[in-house]
């Protein structure tokens, strides 16, 4: 009798497969965060550039790559995590499933697990191209806290993207109003632009959000070579936003198709 880890195993493989057949989301988690690294470090970099973040002065490519680690997880578990639960969910797969004996809570950790291997392996696509193209520093002790963050945020961002299939009543809603989040949070949150170069206003705005923290937390890392530890502000931030998604997603999200009933 296979038991319920078993089934949790073999869910997320299952998962980490479709992933891979997906081209949009091949080219949206893996080619374009890279091609995004290559071009802001090839036009916006000369010689010794630093930025400031938040007091800090770190490296322009240390900035970079740590930002595009934090959008890569962004799509990967918010944007392509939401957006997957919706479609299938109006389609009829997750009622159907639901229909199974198999235990609802072990496709939701399957789903889970399948954003952080995801986010994993991403991270050290990037670092690996920093380290080699751009010469970017990475201590043991950055590791360390990158690793953290990949866990903590990226169980933020899913608690946070299932909570959102909550008020994306169909696909077309859910894929107008979902990557358009994204992109726009990304001006503000410290990854296309830093975000002491935003007005105060909109920095303030930026910071209330998970990205900022996530990827503010990579680009110090990275920048300072870990020697700064884990910022304990940003995990509160992260861990209050991950509580908050989760409780809504567990209050409202559906199996059942939305779009005919709303």
């Amino acid at each position: 009798m296979v038991s319920d880890l078993q089934l949790v195993v073999i869910q997320t493989g299952a998962q980490l497969r479709s992933v891979s057949r997906n081209r949009r989301a091949v080219i949206f988690s893996v080619v374009f965060p890279l091609v995004m690294l290559v071009l802001f470090n090839s036009i916006f970099v000369s010689g010794g550039d630093s930025v400031e973040l938040d007091g800090a002065r770190v490296g322009a490519q240390a900035y970079f790559t740590g930002g595009m680690i934090a959008y890569a997880m962004m799509f990967s578990a918010f944007t392509g995590l939401a957006l997957g639960l919706v479609q299938q969910r109006e389609s009829g797969q997750l009622k159907r499933y639901r229909g199974t004996p198999v235990p609802a809570w072990t496709f939701i950790v399957a789903t889970v697990l399948r954003a952080t291997v995801m986010v994993g392996l991403m991270a050290v696509v990037i670092l690996a191209t920093a380290r080699l193209a751009y010469g970017v520093a990475i201590s043991g002790e950055a590791l360390a806290e990158i690793a953290l963050y990949v866990l903590l945020g990226t169980a933020t961002m899913c608690g946070v993207g299932i909570a959102a299939t909550t008020v994306a009543t169909d696909v077309d809603s859910a894929s107008a109003a979902l990557p358009l989040a994204a992109v726009l949070l990304s001006f503000i949150s410290s990854i296309f632009i830093p975000i002491d170069q935003l007005p105060d206003w909109l920095a303030a705005v930026g910071r209330i959000f998970p990205l900022y923290h996530v990827a503010i937390g990579f680009q110090t890392a990275l920048g300072t070579g870990g020697d700064t530890a884990l910022d304990w502000g940003n995990a509160a931030a992260l861990a209050a936003w991950a509580v908050c998604g989760g409780l809504v997603a567990a209050r409202g999200f559906r199996w059942e198709p939305q779009a005919a009933s709303a």
